[in-house]
């Protein structure tokens, strides 16, 4: 059925259907997509069109800070609102499509590192995240770390040592690389006679009932109308900072919000500790200075017709450092010779008086390290409302001390490692007391409605369900309990996929 712009609704409408989803973004749609052909009738509310417009992507404005120890706090007011799409495709209609599953380190229980631990592994999402392949047209990757499907360019490093290639794809289901295979994404739920995909219409509240769960949501348009949605079962997939601010600001019911009894909603907001060393490095200083004729083309990211890899370190050499997850990726733009007396310059000596052959190659790399899951990390409701009269998200994004120690420890580890074996020296001259000032904030929001078994814990179980509210689910990278290593989106889907499968289960019964 074609999509129903609510604009033309008539005031106070009622849409019902067996399950409601929350958000047309990537997560929402597919599990729409899961559903389509099916006897379950789903509605999906979108507060966008198929397009992005300005005045509805207003609403995801609001004030935010970026701060760390030793470090000025850094404004990012205009994070919020530029970090994410408000319309059908959600992000999708920007992201860049690079994809991988987390490593099984990212679902590890750590002790060294608090809040770690999700309750299943690798090996049980594997399943689904070939499904989410399939979807967004990626090779299935292997549940260790050997190359997708198709993938034969030979790894650089020691297969037993302590440095390993981790394989990452890119999807053309992207409305910024192929606006065609995305259309076809975004539009096939709509196509179903048993979906009904609305436009344009903005979930203001989430209502519960005497027994707790959800009994109806209110809606209204940017036109002044006003509407609700009843179903059996909700699904909330408005993204990592929408889906929080919607819980907290549904306080009708209960005065903490909906699923916040034990204050967790909006905390251990996660990003990712990002930084380029071509970017962010005046002095031209950090790099890597290769001194093996190794093929490294398996490490080159721009083309798009094949899998690449970055650099990651095994879970044992995390514990002994100390350290979270980190990756480095190769920079593929050139690097000017080494200026007299630099560490660059330091390393073609070395490796002059080494004899190696072909020559020092020096590289800038780009680093994305693990953020320590913490809740002082939150999104918050602003004062200042929006235009349909609800409070803006506020973000504090914080980083601790943990995350430099682990940023550093990880450095020490890759350079450690490609000197063991053979490849080159790391060097890393940025000082902490900069970081904040030069982290580039990732689009990468998770952690906000957590999962763990505990109620205490989590906001979400296992399964997704909001703990204490039967009816209402969550889908989306807020449920993350670490943020792992990898951009989110394929992890988000294979997640959105078997909460698709378990709902399918429970409606059967």
């Amino acid at each position: 059925m074609p999509l129903t712009d609510a604009r033309t609704l008539p005031d106070a409408s009622r849409i019902e259907a067996d399950i409601v989803i929350i958000g047309g973004g990537m997560a929402g749609l597919a599990i729409a997509h899961e559903f389509a052909g099916t006897p379950v009738r789903v509605a999906v509310l979108e507060s966008g069109g198929p397009e992005p417009d300005m005045e509805l992507q207003a609403l995801y404005d609001g004030p935010g800070v970026m701060s760390g120890p030793g470090n000025p706090d850094r404004p990012i007011n205009e994070y919020l609102g530029q970090s994410r799409v408000r319309a059908l495709g959600g992000s999708g209609h920007v992201w860049g499509g690079k994809c991988g599953p987390l490593d099984e380190a990212d679902f590890a229980r750590r002790a060294w590192r608090p809040r770690s631990g999700w309750p299943f592994g690798r090996r049980e999402l594997k399943p689904f995240y070939d499904r989410a392949c399939d979807l967004l047209r990626l090779p299935r990757f292997p549940v260790d770390d050997g190359p997708p499907e198709g993938g034969t360019l030979p790894a650089v490093g020691a297969s037993d040592g302590p440095l390993r290639s981790s394989p990452r794809a890119y999807s053309p289901v992207s409305g910024r690389v192929d606006p065609v295979a995305f259309a076809a994404f975004r539009d096939a739920p709509a196509l179903a006679a048993n979906i009904l995909v609305h436009t344009h219409i903005n979930v203001t509240g989430i209502r519960l009932g005497a027994d707790g769960a959800v009994d109806r949501l209110e809606l209204r348009c940017l036109t002044g109308t006003r509407h609700e949605a009843r179903g059996r079962i909700y699904i909330l997939a408005t993204g990592g900072v929408e889906n929080a601010r919607l819980l907290l600001a549904s306080n009708a019911d209960r005065p903490e919000g909906v699923g916040n009894a034990s204050d967790l909603v909006g905390r251990c907001f996660q990003g990712h500790v990002t930084i380029s060393t071509d970017d962010n490095d005046p002095r031209g200083d950090a790099e890597i200075a290769f001194v093996t004729a190794a093929d490294l083309s398996l490490y080159d990211n721009r083309p798009r017709d094949r899998p690449h890899a970055v650099f990651v370190l095994d879970l044992p050499t995390h514990e002994r450092l100390g350290a979270g997850n980190c990756t480095l990726t190769l920079s593929v733009r050139p690097k000017p010779d080494a200026a007299a007396g630099s560490a660059g310059a330091a390393a073609g000596q070395l490796a002059a008086l080494l004899e190696a052959e072909p020559a020092v190659r020096r590289q800038d790399y780009f680093l994305m390290s693990e953020q320590a899951p913490h809740p002082d990390s939150r999104i918050t409701l602003a004062d200042e409302t929006d235009a349909l009269g609800q409070r803006r998200a506020r973000l504090d994004w914080r980083y601790t001390q943990a995350d430099w120690d682990s940023l550093a420890a990880s450095v020490d580890g890759f350079g450690a490692a490609f000197a063991t074996e053979g490849l080159g020296r790391v060097c890393w001259p940025i000082e902490s007391d900069g970081l904040v000032r030069i982290l580039s904030p990732s689009r990468h929001h998770m952690g906000t409605t957590r999962m763990d078994p505990d109620p205490a814990k989590g906001v979400v179980d296992a399964d997704c369900r909001v703990h204490g509210v039967d009816n209402l689910f969550i889908a989306g990278s807020s449920v993350f309990p670490t943020s792992g290593l990898v951009n989110p989106t394929l992890t988000l889907t294979a997640l959105a996929i078997r909460l698709a499968d378990h709902l399918k289960t429970e409606i059967a019964r």
